[in-house]
């Protein structure tokens, strides 16, 4: 019967990995930086086995537009001055999951991990080791979303991810606004499902965004860019692409 609060986002989450909290509500993070994936605090329904599962589940639906659910850094409300950092390690797939998620908000983090290795670069001191657990400070993607209608992504600042800042399609009726997606090893935003079908409706709403040096590696600590490679070298390199019967 006290005023307390989680240490970590992965303590809104139950000892098998499900969240806590349910559609509607808000999930508040303060100013820090917190470690997204295997080894990180309340993770013992993940294993070495398959570190790259260990992440947030999809974040639930609100029951409707007026009513999202709300993932917050604290200064969301004013100028997003001083984001939390959600960074990525041990090879995670992506540290936001908003697969099936409709009417949501994420609202002032920084996504990244800690370190300046790309996937599969052709340059071996450059490429992420991917093989044998420990594999290091490194997430595949930012954001993953599928499946998912009147989304909010606003103040995020995804960079230096391992492959990709966000991967989203099949979308209807999102808004991106003031987000920078920055230095992602294949690509920044990502519209190509694997299954094919990925095509968006409704309408998809950019306002002041940033896509830059994605195809590049991005040193860490210092968020330089670097190492950037082509198609002609395996790599991908788009900075905002999107399937080619995208609608919306």
């Amino acid at each position: 019967n006290q005023p307390c609060a989680w240490s970590h986002p992965f303590w809104a989450l139950d000892s098998n990995g499900n969240w806590k909290i349910q559609g509607g509500d808000t999930l508040l993070i303060y100013s820090g930086s917190y470690q997204m994936g295997f080894g990180a605090p309340n993770t013992g329904w993940c294993s070495t086995e398959y570190t790259w599962d260990c992440h947030l589940p999809p974040l639930p639906s609100g029951s409707n537009q007026q009513n999202p659910t709300r993932l917050l850094g604290v200064g969301w409300d004013s100028g997003c001055a001083n984001p939390p950092e959600l960074w990525g390690t041990q090879r995670v797939n992506y540290i936001v999951d908003l697969s099936g998620t409709s009417n949501a908000v994420i609202d002032c983090f920084e996504i990244t991990d800690h370190s300046g290795c790309v996937e599969s670069h052709p340059n071996s001191s450059v490429a992420c080791q991917r093989d044998t657990y420990p594999y290091g400070d490194w997430a595949v993607r930012g954001i993953f979303a599928a499946d998912s209608a009147n989304v909010t992504l606003r103040h995020l600042n995804i960079h230096g991810l391992a492959h990709t800042g966000v991967w989203a399609g099949r979308l209807t009726d999102w808004t991106v606004e003031e987000v920078r997606i920055a230095g992602n090893g294949m690509c920044g935003w990502d519209g190509d499902l694997t299954d094919g079908l990925d095509a968006n409706n409704g309408t998809l709403t950019f306002r002041r965004l940033i896509i830059e040096w994605n195809g590049c590696a991005e040193s860490y600590p210092g968020k330089q860019p670097n190492n950037c490679w082509a198609q002609t070298a395996g790599g991908y390199g788009d900075g905002f692409g999107q399937g080619g019967l995208t609608g919306g």
